[in-house]
């Protein structure tokens, strides 16, 4: 997403549009032979770009669709992770020190008349995702796509109506550690 700044007008611009799926994926692979996180549509960003005389304020949020294997059950499942966005575009003339090497997370310094936010929203988007994330869970804290219950420390494969933590297959290498630490745990 490659915007011309000096386009930007001191009303304000709203922009409603995709990022790349594809480069978001690809990136979220990167260093990895496993696919922990899976976007499965585009996310898209709902952005607001005001122009300031320091520089232009972008406000909004950038959500997509994705599927994660959940903490509980070791099953990918799909949901949607959202990011609030709240950044400042700036120059270097436009900063107040410009030979400051502090890195402020909401400013995004640029050179030229375009910036280009691909990979900010990329970020943004990366930086949502847990490594711990679960679905919901019901009034009985059970998860709503295991049926296990989630109020409990530790699962037993014994138990009636719980499946033990694949490890074959398709599962992680998490699921794998899992699965071990719980049947260390059982002797």
């Amino acid at each position: 997403m490659r915007i011309l700044v000096t386009t930007i007008p001191f009303s304000g611009m709203k922009i409603d549009a995709p990022i790349s799926l594809e480069a978001l994926n690809n990136r979220l692979q990167e260093g990895s032979h496993e696919d922990p996180v899976v976007f499965l549509e585009a996310p898209m960003a709902d952005i607001t770009l005001t122009r300031t005389h320091g520089g232009v304020m972008i406000k909004g949020i950038i959500s997509g669709k994705c599927k994660q294997e959940c903490a509980t059950c070791n099953d990918p499942v799909p949901h949607e992770i959202v990011a609030t966005i709240d950044w400042l575009l700036q120059t270097d003339s436009d900063r107040a020190a410009p030979n400051d090497e502090l890195d402020d997370p909401g400013v995004i310094v640029y050179q030229g008349e375009h910036v280009d936010l691909e990979d900010h929203l990329q970020e943004a988007l990366i930086l949502q995702i847990s490594p711990f994330w679960h679905p919901v869970r019901d009034e009985h804290e059970r998860c709503s796509v295991c049926k296990r219950d989630c109020s409990r420390h530790s699962w037993r494969a014994s138990d009636a109506d719980v499946a033990p933590v694949r490890t074959s297959g398709k599962g992680s290498a998490f699921g794998s550690l899992l699965q071990g630490a719980l049947a260390k745990g059982k002797k």
